[in-house]
């Protein structure tokens, strides 16, 4: 069996997080509040994407450390 070590782990976690933001639709199914004018949905859509972007850039570069 093969063994996880601790940077896998996080790096796995770092990426599972945003996967389980972006399913709980109901937590963000809305039209209010506003920001902007833009509904609450897109801007939170916007604004995970960029989350999920340095949460998987850390997990890739927990992944390619050597040590």
């Amino acid at each position: 069996m093969a063994r996880v070590n601790s940077r896998t782990a996080v790096a796995a976690v770092l990426i599972i997080i945003p996967f389980i933001v972006y399913f709980a639709i109901p937590t963000y199914n809305t039209v209010n509040p506003e920001w902007g004018g833009v509904p609450f949905f897109w801007w939170y859509q916007t604004v995970w994407l960029a989350i999920s972007a340095v949460l998987f850039y850390a997990a890739a570069v927990l992944i390619g450390r050597k040590g």
